[in-house]
């Protein structure tokens, strides 16, 4: 396979496009052309007669590009960050669009469901296009955020499962699953936060690119950001919550080990201080030699026991 895989689509047809064959430009036509790139010179060859700016490569090519939208004179560029989460393992991948007046540029660094499902299964969606090349920005948009909604349910499934080890003392609490748990969060909080934004600078550039009857269908993604913004701050501080409460019933549990040997070391050392006392090497000691000595000092010591667990339970320390 080459290093680059391109794709033009238009509301007719679908061409599978090799390396060296530059784009189309027509001030006519709607084309939306998907490219996965690996190194810039590739992306210098294929842009070489569209005047992108070589920054824009740049950040094309970075994979932890910042979430942001750039106004060129001749395009306008965004990214805009999708989610993975798989063996609770969450990573993020950028999705680059570059709109032109008559045709859209989507860019990854690899292989999208969400982009690949809509170019196998064209027949169906070309006639998206037809509408207008916002509905396919839209479309991709709306699919990813959905799945990282998706994600953000499946943590919150986790986290209550959390909750309920903590509550019924289970032993096999790991917490370094938790703080992972806490961690994924934080990222999709903060890639949401940057979504929602570039979502309302589309929002005011709208009138030059989008039509009208795109409004409520970008207005529905930003809605689901929100939502998703809603869901993993309420996560999160159902987390903190889960780890204060783990806390307190750690603390507790070993408060109650410490208080019962401390009882029981109490409760032995005036027994301890009997069998010292009469374990002393005087040759002249009272009941020393008595046949009944042994006895007297197990009853002594058992009663003192008895006492100190008496005196004990009127305190109420256990």
């Amino acid at each position: 396979m080459p290093a680059i895989c391109s794709y033009i689509l238009t509301p007719t047809t679908k061409e599978e496009v090799v390396v060296n064959t530059p784009l189309p430009v027509s001030k006519h036509a709607k084309h939306w052309i998907h490219l996965t790139a690996d190194n810039e010179e590739n992306l210098s060859l294929l842009f070489s007669k569209h005047n992108i700016h070589p920054l824009t490569i740049e950040d094309i090519l970075n994979p932890n590009s910042r979430i942001k939208l750039e106004i060129f004179p001749n395009y306008i560029f965004f990214i805009f960050k999708g989610f993975h989460y798989e063996k609770n393992l969450l990573t993020q991948k950028n999705f680059n669009f570059i709109l032109t007046p008559n045709q859209i540029i989507s860019l990854t660094l690899d292989y999208r469901n969400s982009i690949g499902d809509m170019i196998e299964n064209w027949k169906s969606n070309q006639k998206i296009l037809s509408r207008g090349y916002e509905f396919i920005v839209h479309k991709i948009l709306d699919v990813e955020t959905d799945h990282t909604l998706l994600i953000a349910q499946k943590i919150e499934e986790r986290i209550e499962h959390f909750e309920e080890q903590i509550f019924t003392n289970t032993k096999t609490l790991d917490i370094s699953n938790v703080y992972s748990l806490r961690a994924s969060l934080l990222s999709i909080k903060k890639g949401m936060i940057q979504n929602k934004e570039v979502l309302e600078d589309l929002e005011k550039i709208k009138n030059s690119f989008f039509s009208d009857d795109a409004d409520a269908f970008f207005r529905d993604v930003k809605d689901h950001s929100i939502r998703i913004l809603e869901m993993v701050e309420s996560n999160i501080e159902s987390i903190s919550s889960a780890l204060e409460a783990h806390i307190a019933i750690s603390t507790r549990k070993t408060n109650d080990i410490m208080k019962t040997l401390t009882i029981m070391t109490a409760i032995m050392l005036p027994m301890s201080l009997v069998a010292g006392i009469f374990g002393m090497n005087f040759t002249v000691m009272p009941w020393l030699s008595w046949e009944f000595g042994f006895h007297l000092s197990i009853a002594i010591m058992g009663l003192l026991g008895v006492m100190m667990m008496f005196y004990f339970k009127i305190k109420k320390w256990f």
